[in-house]
């Protein structure tokens, strides 16, 4: 078994191997009190911040992070050009991106790739399918994966 969650007769089950550090980068605290609450249940450790500005002083004071979780639109830096600066830093190129949004428009899918983030997930999404985007990332990542939970994620 290489992941947290393990699915025997169906029912996940929580396997605590390591903990994922997770970095959540969003202006809304009821998304960051959602994220924080989802995956608190798992083996993960979170630094929440409320911008990108705060994001990269974390990533300096508490990293590194295995996965970064960023909101599309933050107040001052955007949430794009904090990914754009995390994939020109050597310390935080290859860790994988998710970043979510309130706006389903498929021009900023299509930035929020171009910039680097490797899923993009709309709000309001559900927690199936945050944790299955969390693991999917986590899997691709070169630490050791966690399965994916069941459930298709809404991404793009």
């Amino acid at each position: 078994m290489d992941g947290p969650w393990e699915h025997p007769g169906g029912k996940a089950t929580l396997v605590i191997r390591n903990n994922w550090r997770v970095l959540i980068a969003d202006d809304d605290p009821a998304i960051c009190t959602l994220i924080d609450t989802v995956l608190r249940r798992g083996p993960y450790d979170m630094v929440t911040c409320n911008d990108a500005e705060s994001a990269l002083v974390a990533i300096n004071r508490d990293g590194p992070f295995d996965i970064i979780v960023c909101d599309f639109m933050l107040p001052g830096i955007s949430g794009i050009d904090l990914v754009e600066r995390l994939r020109s830093d050597g310390r935080t190129r290859n860790v994988p991106i998710l970043m979510i949004s309130g706006h389903t428009n498929y021009a900023m899918d299509n930035r929020a790739k171009n910039a680097g983030a490797n899923l993009f997930l709309n709000k309001p999404f559900t927690i199936s399918q945050l944790r299955t985007a969390i693991n999917a990332l986590l899997t691709k990542s070169p630490a050791p994966a966690p399965n994916p939970l069941e459930g298709t994620p809404n991404l793009r």
